[in-house]
Parts: structure tokens; sequence; C-alpha cells
């Protein structure tokens, strides 16, 4: 393991210049395979849907008497073909599921233009109908769905996942209107904002089914835990109607599983690629396979005194080695049996991928005397992390009669993420004048080595059931286990000391041991029993079709979580290390482990709810209204001492939330909607247990005082749909939020934790535009965000009084919610040609400054700055059945920074080697670009 104190530095790296070029080569490139000789003898047209006159895209238009002479329908449904001599032909439409279509033309000295509209096909099976089998997985159908929907809904489709830059859905949600993300230490995207809501304030579901979390602290999913190949669409959902479970404030994301197809369906996908981080250092690891998977207390019983032979060092033997390679493999089979009416698909992937950041950390105190933040360590860190994600789902559906139809849905989904961490860290000490600079002398190395394997275990059977021709009833049955293990967490401290020899020459101390080894086993489960049923009644008032919809669900929860955690200290004291852990003696502190720290804890929690809504057209305005009752009762029991305040705890609260969705639709293809809903939050299983334990970079804390957050929200958005797959949205948004939660650093007998807290009332208020329209074989998606919010919290300010003493006050401070960002903007440049098999894809994110950290002092929040990230995807069909892919990720290798933002103030503590600007550095990852390339094929 080589001395990371000497070599551990953030890089940059000059190829923005590069990379943007290159691209906007390759796209020219693929415009020009279009283009041919010019000749004046052209046909020209739009192929559409007979009917609705929707344009078709992926028609294929042929002169039979020269078949070279061919065109495919582009994304608006218009065609060209050129280079046609003088004569008469017979031209042949066809599109899948339509019926195909001959016309005679007779071209001589001009272009003519030729329309066609084509009929929807039906296939007859005895006595029964059937039209073909809802498609969801098309722009078309996300379109149609938006446009459709009772409530504001947001849908990408399958297609549009398989050809954007992303391979997980958590990199796939940014792609919404109104949505950004909060990445991990290696970068990767996963949690979702929603239109400035923090991730608490959102639910997953899957097939329209909630499900538990994997993560030990919160309710909410980790995104990135899910490969997007998997998916049929995504849904996000900003408004709540009654038969929604309503503790959702920001949105609800829904991944649709890919569903049975009508015909025999078999696709593969392979690739390989590689993070340029690891060109430019080394990938820095363990060996995972031999962590203990069981703590000595959990192996050996709760009595057991455990000794240092118990604890193996084999996961602090770190290796480097060279640029690892990025592995992916996707498989999807599926068919219809019995005459259509049996479906069956099986989906699956693997992703295993190399990432890691290259860090700069910065703690930061405030100054007594101006409440200024002052440096007091630096710390450079790298990261390193492989990511085994895999996913296998299994979906059946079985149509008994016409009447009745039966779901039966299972998957299993796992991240394994084997993680490296080593850290130099340095005291400072800054000089009054602010120019100043002195280190203590003091060197601090850590090394650490952590496996995580979570997973998401779901089965759900589900029945539609046609009870009389205006009475139906929908049920679902389902099962779901989400897990977390973080087996043998290892950390090591060493120190090093640097003082001037008797020529004055600088010269560092030997290495030694500083403080404990750590040890730590945390397993936590979740498990969800659950059941819903619903019923639809059609009914006739005043000549009014009216649509009633009632039910309920009931949901038992349990939730346990273990806590192990061993201290390790070097014997003799002050051992000086050479290199190698396995030659180090140590002595065990704490034999019988952490049995009563409040992180060994159980807890249940059951909810009802029960809903009544109506939905009513009249005339060309539809409503959709009612309410539902939610019932929380929730108990938690920990091994923490009976001294302890909220070792054993409970709570209980109903809730009525009502609901209102006016849908106006003025003419063909636009809409005007205005909602109300009001909405909960519940607080996180982990919050309310009165634990404190050191993580990442600060001592959290537990708070069972915890209240769940209510919250008001109406929406006003304008809908247009030129065509099936142009759109123009614009809307509005305002949350008026009670008891909003959120962690912030608080202070207690000169300690500082990090704590989740109520925080009085929020507002919150927003605009989104959203614009989709496609020219011929090119696109533009764009969409921009603002959001506005406001909370007021009492801070410390630090200062001396006139007296000369050292003083403290409250202040009150208003600020955005954390999370937040005021502005937000997505656009993705899109090239498709359909003859020649291309999809070519740009993507701009640019996501605004947030508040990530609340501190307990005056305008000492910590902000992530602006950024903006740029990614590319490529496709080209090599056959019918063959295609070649690949996506670059962060092209312009775009960093996380954070800092204290100081605009009223010059901040006059620096460190030499940072930028002067009027803000405090408190972070800076760089993470590079990730290459991947592939083959897919679909027979």
């Amino acid at each position: 393991m080589r001395n990371f104190g000497a070599t551990l530095a953030t890089k940059r790296y000059p190829m923005k210049i590069r990379s943007i070029l290159l691209l906007v080569s390759l796209l020219s490139i693929f415009s020009q395979f279009q283009i041919v000789q010019a000749q004046n003898l052209a046909v020209r047209g739009i192929i559409s849907e007979s009917g609705t006159n929707d344009p078709l895209t992926g028609a294929t238009i042929v002169i039979l008497e020269n078949q070279r002479l061919a065109s495919v329908s582009g994304l608006d449904g218009s065609y060209l073909i050129r280079n046609i001599p003088s004569g008469s032909y017979t031209v042949r439409v066809s599109y899948i599921g339509f019926e195909p279509q001959q016309r005679e033309i007779t071209i001589t000295n001009s272009d003519i233009t030729l329309n066609i509209a084509l009929q929807n096909q039906a296939t007859q099976l005895d006595e029964l109908t059937i039209a073909g089998r809802r498609v969801g997985n098309t722009d078309e159908s996300a379109r149609n769905t938006e446009r459709n929907a009772d409530n504001v809904v947001n849908v990408i489709a399958a297609r549009s996942i398989e050809v954007s830059p992303d391979i997980t859905v958590a990199n796939v949600i940014q792609r919404v209107s109104g949505v950004s993300l909060e990445r991990n230490s290696n970068g990767d995207g996963q949690h979702a904002i929603v239109r400035g809501m923090d991730k608490r304030y959102n639910y997953t579901l899957v097939n329209g089914i909630k499900i538990p979390s994997p993560e030990t602290k919160n309710r909410y999913v980790p995104l990135d835990i899910f490969p997007s190949d998997l998916l049929d669409r995504l849904e996000v959902t900003k408004s709540l109607t009654p038969s929604m479970e309503g503790d959702a404030i920001g949105g609800v994301i829904d991944m649709i599983m890919k569903d049975a197809p009508d015909r025999l369906v078999l696709d593969f996908n392979v690739g390989s690629g590689y993070n340029q981080l690891f060109f430019d250092r080394d990938y820095l690891g363990f060996n995972a396979g031999a962590t203990q998977s069981n703590s000595p207390r959990a192996t050996n019983g709760g009595s057991y005194q455990a000794s240092s032979d118990d604890f193996p060092l084999e996961n602090l033997d770190f290796r480097q080695k060279d640029a690892p390679v990025n592995r992916i493999l996707g498989m999807a089979i599926g068919n219809r049996f019995m005459d259509g009416r049996l479906g069956v698909l099986a989906a699956g992937s693997y992703q295993q991928t190399f990432r890691g950041a290259n860090s700069m950390f910065f703690q930061t105190d405030t100054d007594r005397e101006s409440n200024n933040p002052v440096y007091f360590q630096v710390q450079s860190r790298e990261y390193s992390s492989e990511q085994m994600r895999s996913g296998i789902h299994v979906k059946t559906d079985f149509e008994i009669d016409r009447n009745n139809k039966i779901d039966f849905y299972n998957a299993v989904i796992r991240l394994s993420d084997v993680e490296t961490r080593a850290r130099v860290a340095t005291n400072l000490r800054i000089g009054r004048d602010g120019a100043s600079f002195l280190g203590t002398g003091r060197l601090g190395y850590s090394f650490r080595s952590r496996q995580r394997d979570q997973q998401i275990y779901n089965s759900t059977l589900q029945g539609r059931h046609l009870i009389t021709p205006i009475l139906e009833a929908q049920w679902s049955a389902v099962y779901s286990m989400a897990t977390f293990n973080e087996p043998d967490r290892a950390e090591l401290d060493l120190i090093s000391g640097i003082t001037r020899n008797s020529s004055g020459e600088l010269v560092q101390q030997p290495i030694i041991y500083d403080r404990d080894l750590k040890r730590r086993w945390t397993n936590n489960s979740d498990q969800d029993i659950a059941g819903y049923l619903n019923f639809t009644y059609y009914q006739s008032i005043a000549g009014e079709q009216v649509q009633w919809r009632t039910g309920g669900m009931y949901r038992h929860k349990t939730r346990n979580n273990e806590f192990n955690e061993y201290l390790l200290r070097a014997q003799p004291a002050e051992q000086v290390w050479d290199g190698n852990v396995n030659n180090s003696m140590w002595q065990l502190i704490n034999p019988i482990g952490t049995p009563r720290d409040a992180l060994n804890y159980e807890s249940e929690e059951n909810i009802g709810a029960a809903y009544l809504q109506a939905r009513v057209l009249i005339g060309n305005l539809q409503i959709l209204g009612g309410a539902r009752f939610e019932s929380t009762d929730f108990s938690w029991v920990t091994n923490a001492p009976d001294r302890v305040p909220g070792r054993i705890g409970s709570t209980s609260y109903t809730n009525l939330l009502p609901s209102l969705h006016l849908k106006y639709m003025p003419v063909d293809r636009t809409n005007i909607r205005l909602s109300y809903f009001a909405s909960i939050s519940r607080p996180n299983f982990f919050e309310v247990v009165p634990y404190e334990i050191v993580d990442e970079d600060y001592q959290e804390r537990g708070n069972p005082f915890l209240k769940h957050t209510e919250a008001h929200n109406i929406d006003l958005r304008f809908e247009h749909f030129p065509t099936p797959l142009d759109q123009i949205m614009v809307a509005v948004f305002y949350k008026n939020i009670n008891n909003p939660i959120e962690q912030a650093l608080q202070i207690e007998a000169q300690r500082i934790f990090l704590q989740s807290n109520n925080f009085g009332t929020a507002n919150n208020f927003g605009v989104e535009v959203d614009y989709t329209r496609y020219i011929r074989n090119w696109g533009l998606r764009a969409f921009y965000t603002f959001t506005e919010s406001r909370i007021e919290t009492s801070k410390i300010f630090r200062f001396r009084d006139d007296n000369g003493n050292f003083t403290s006050r409250q202040i009150d401070q208003v600020r955005p919610l954390q999370g937040q960002s005021r502005h937000i903007a997505n656009t993705s440049l899109l090239y498709k040609n359909g003859r020649l098999g291309t999809d070519a894809q740009i993507s701009m994110v640019y996501t605004g400054r947030r508040i990530i950290s609340v501190s307990p002092y005056y305008e000492n929040d910590i902000w992530q700055r602006a950024f903006t990230q740029l990614d590319f995807s490529f496709e080209q069909r090599i056959t019918s059945n063959v295609s070649f892919y690949a996506k670059i990720n962060n092209i312009l290798n775009t960093p996380l920074r954070a800092d204290i933002r100081r605009e009223n103030t010059v901040n006059p503590q620096q460190v030499p080697y940072v930028n002067q600007t009027n803000n405090v550095l408190v972070r800076e990852d760089y993470y590079q670009q990730t290459y991947l390339a592939g083959i897919k094929v679909k027979l």
C-alpha cells in the first residue's frame, strides 16, 4: 500500500474542449448519412393514422419498381424519397399494426406530395375482437398517458430510456421536468428531489405498489439500485388523487416494469467500458470475499466474550490495480400462449461498474469573534468503489375470460457496493491577519473498507374483475422484503508528525497507529405485508356519467436493525506502522460489542386507509374529487439503557386528505389542469431512535420527538400536444408545509450533532416549462424549473460585545428548504434516422446551487454550487436484429463543490491553495468521465 500522504490529491483534466468538439463532429457525421446527391425529382409527405391524423413514426415507404428508393417516416411522420427518375410508380406504405396501402403516382418535371393515412388493424378470434394490447413503452404512448391522465403526470418511455446515456433509474429520472438528483460519494445519482422537495417527501412504487427501502436510515428508496433496462416506462406523479397513498409532498415515482409482449421476444444486451478516473490513478481495493458476514456476538451468542483473534485483518490489506473494466449484461424473453390469454415475460440485468472520486474536504468552525467560518482541518480523500447491480423480474398475466384477469409479479433487485476510502488530513491554524497560514505539524491518515449489500424482493398478486357492466373490482396482495447488510466495516487511523531537525529542515516522523481500530456490523430488514381492495362503479346522474371509486388498503410493516461495533487498540502504544497491518498487535477494548446501543431496535408500523372519489365529465370539463383517510400507528423498542429518553416509544395519528382535480379541454389535444390536494410525510424510522453514531463527516443523533409533516398543495398546468410526440407544458405550483423535517447541525454542551428536526412552517412556489419538438430526423427536449422556497429558523450569531467579551445571541434566518435549487434545466438534442437505424443524443443537465447542510450558526449553511453535466449516447443498427451502442457520462468532468456563502461579508480566512472568493470552500469532488459500448440483439 503506497504512501497516500505524498500522492493523494485532487486532479483536474483538460478534456472539455476536445470532448465537445468530438461530439459535435459525430452529430455532424450522423446527419450527413442521409445526404445524397440532390436531384430535382422527389416524393415527400406525411404518414398518419386514419381517424386521428396522428403522425406515424417509423413507417416504411418504398417504390416497388426500385426498392432501393425507399424511406422511413421521421419523428413527425414526414418522409422524403430523392433521386427518382421521371415515370410512373407504385408506392407501398407499411407499418406494424396497420393495414398497408399502395398508391400509383406519376412524376414528371417536379416533386410531388403524397400524404397517406393508414387504417388500424383488428384481428378476429372466434367471437372476441382483439384490437391489440396497450403499448406503453413508446414515446407516443408516454405523451398519450400524460394527456389522458386525471392528474399531473410526466412519463418517460422505455425507448427513450434505452437510447439515453443512463443505465440506472436514478440517472434516468433527472430527465423529468422539475426533478434533480442527490448523488452518492462516487458521483452517481441516488435520490430524486421533486419540485425542490427533498427525497424524504417522495415515495416509490413498482407497478403501482409501494415498496420498502433497504436503507438503514430512510423510508425513501435509493433509485440507483434499479437497472433502467428492466423498465417499460417511468411515471412521475406530481398531484395526488384520493385513490393514491397520501404520503408524498414532492411526487410519486412509479417504475412500470416490462410486460408480456404480444409475440415471442428475445433480447440480449452486453456492454463494456471504463472510468477515466482509474486511468489517472490506481483503483484501491481489498478482498471483499474475506469479510466476515456476522459479528462475533451474532455468530457465537449474546454473552460471547470476543478476543482480538476474532478480527482478521484481510479487509484492511489494500491492493492497487490498473483501470478495471465495467461490464453490463441484460436479457429479456417473453411470449403469449393459450391463444393470447396467458402472457409471460422474464427479464434480467447485471451491471458491474467501477467508480470513484478525488475529493478535498475542508472542516470549518465558526469564529467566536466575527461569526465567520474558519478552517481547522483539510482532508484529501480518494474513493474507489465497485458496484454490482443485478435484477430479475418475472411478470405473468392470465385472462380467465373477458371479464376476469389475474397478474402475478415477482422481482429481486440487488446492489452490492464494495468501497475503499483513503484519507490524509492536516490540522490548520490561520493567523488573525487572515494572511499567515500555519500547520500544526500533524498529519492524519485513514483507510476504510466497507461492503454494503442492499436487496429488495417483491411479490404481488393482482386481480381485475368485471362483476357487472357497471361494477368492477380490483385487488392486490403484496409481500415485500428489503434488506441491508454492512458486514465488518473497518477503519484504520494513523498519525505522523513533522518537525525540524538540527539543520532546520522539515522531517516527517514515523507513522504510528492513532486512536482505535473500528469494526462495525450493521444489518437491517424491512418487511411489508399489504392488501389493497378497490371498486369502480358507473352511474348516470342528471344525464351525466359519473365514475365512483372507493376502497382501502392495510399495510403491516416490521423493521429490525442490528448494530455491533468493536474497538481495538494498538499494543504497545505508539506502535510504528510498517505498511503492513498484519504485523501489528491489537488489544480488544469491548469484548461484547455494543449490545446496548440504541441502534439495536425493533419497530412496527400499521397503516390503514380508505377513500372515496368521483369523476364526471361535463362538456369539456372533467371534475375529479374526493377524500382519503389515513391512520398511522408506529412503535419502537430499542436496547438502549433505561436512562436513555425515548428508548421505547410510539406515535399514532390520523389524517383526512381531501383533493380536487379539474381538467378543462377547450380544444383537441389541449388541457388546462387545476389541482388541490393535501398530503403528509412521515419521519424516517432511524430518525426517531435515540442513537448516537459517527458516520461520514459528522456525529449523528436521533430525535424521538419528531412529528410528521403536513402540506397543502396547489397545481395549475397548461398542456398542448400538437402531435403524438410533441408537447408544450407550463405549470405553476405552490406548497404550504407544516412541520417540515430537515437534517441540521445542532449544538449541545459544546458538541455538534447532525440531527433531524421539525422547523415550523415553510412555503414552496415554482414554475415548470416542458417543451418537446420533433422535425424530421431531429428532436429537441427541454425543460426549465424555477423554484422558490422559504423557511425561517433560529440561528446562533457569535460576536464580541462592547465590553470586549465573547458572546452570542439567537437570530432568525430566512433560507430555502434543504435540497431545493432555484434553477434546474435539462436540454437534449436528438437525432433519429429510421432508414439508417441511427439514434444519437446529447444531454445537458443544469442544477442550481442548493443547501446540503443546515448550520446552527447564522448564515453558515453549506451550499452545493451550481453545476452542469453533459452526457452523450449513440446507437447504430448493424443488421435488422443487431445494434451497436455507446454512452459517455460526465463529459465535462463536472465536480461537486460545496461552500459556505459569504455574500455580504468578506471572509478573511483562506487556505492559500484555494481560489480567493467571497465563499468558503468546504468540499470539492471530481469523478471523471465514464465510457460504455456494447451490442444489442433483438430476436
